[in-house]
């Protein structure tokens, strides 16, 4: 898993190391561990959902001003991710 910040101060991009053979792939998408490590604290998950939208379909994410505590972690299973 590399773990990167980006330019916004708290913000950083994760990208997960994948292992694949013909069978098919594995990928670890968070790590409690190196994440704390690298960002200083904790992010401890109590809730994780998947969206799966259909070809040609576009999903924009939004800025929610949290409270102390929460965080977002946004991962894109297929496609791309624009800034």
């Amino acid at each position: 898993m590399k773990i990167r910040p980006l330019s916004i101060e708290g913000a950083w991009e994760i990208t997960p190391q994948q292992h694949g053979d013909p069978r098919g792939m594995f990928t670890e998408w968070y790590r409690f561990d190196r994440l704390t490590e690298t960002v200083g604290h904790p992010l401890r998950l109590a809730q994780a959902n998947l969206s799966v939208s259909a070809r040609d379909v576009i999903r924009g994410i939004h800025y929610a001003d949290v409270p102390p505590g929460q965080a977002k972690y946004v991962t894109c299973v297929r496609g791309a991710v624009l800034d």
